[in-house]
C-alpha cells in the first residue's frame, strides 16, 4: 500500500511539474517578446518565472528519488557482491536520506516562515512562498523514501544495478 502511494505521488508530481514547466517556457516567451519585441519588460519577469522554477525542481525531486534517479557514483555495485548486504546499505541509505531530509526540511520551514511577512516587490507573493518549497519537498520526498525503505528487495528497476 505504501508502494502504491508513493508511485501515485510521484505521478501527481511529474504533473505538476510538467505544468510548471510548461507555464515557465510560457512565460519566459512572454517576458523575451515584450523585452525585445515590445521593448516593455513585465514588472514580474524575474520574479514570477523564478517561483516557478524552483517549485519545479524541488518538486521533481521527489520524482527522481522515486524512479532512483538522481545522479550517483555508482561504485556499491563494484565493491559489494552480496545481494543480501548490498540491500542492507540501500535500506541504510533510505533512513540515512530520510534523516537528512527531515533537517533540511526542518530548516527550510524556519526560513519560510522568518520570510512569510516579507513581500516580493513586483508581485507581492510572499517570500515564504519560494521557500516553502524546500520543506514541502523534503516532507514528500521522505515519504517515498519511507515507503522505499519497506519495499522488497530488489526493487523494480533492478536493471540499473549491477550485482555480479
Amino acid at each position: 500500500m505504501l508502494t502504491r502511494f508513493s508511485y501515485a505521488l510521484s505521478a501527481l508530481c511529474k504533473v505538476f511539474v510538467a505544468l510548471a514547466c510548461a507555464l515557465l517556457a510560457i512565460l519566459v516567451s512572454i517576458v523575451v517578446f515584450q523585452r525585445f519585441i515590445t521593448h516593455d519588460t513585465p514588472r514580474w519577469a524575474e520574479e514570477l518565472p523564478r517561483l516557478v522554477l524552483v517549485w519545479s525542481a524541488f518538486i521533481g525531486g521527489v520524482v527522481c528519488s522515486r524512479d532512483r534517479s538522481h545522479l550517483i557514483a555508482g561504485l556499491l555495485p563494484f565493491i559489494v557482491k552480496s545481494p543480501r548486504v548490498f540491500a542492507a546499505v540501500d535500506r541504510l541509505n533510505s533512513l540515512l536520506i530520510v534523516a537528512g531530509l527531515v533537517v533540511l526540511g526542518w530548516g527550510g520551514w524556519q526560513l519560510a516562515r522568518l520570510t512569510w511577512d516579507q513581500l516580493l516587490p513586483a508581485t507581492s507573493v510572499s517570500a515564504g512562498v519560494v521557500y516553502l518549497a524546500l520543506p514541502v519537498a523534503c516532507g514528500l520526498t521522505a515519504l517515498v523514501h519511507i515507503a522505499q525503505f519497506f519495499e522488497p528487495w530488489p526493487p523494480a528497476h533492478v536493471e540499473t544495478f549491477t550485482l555480479e
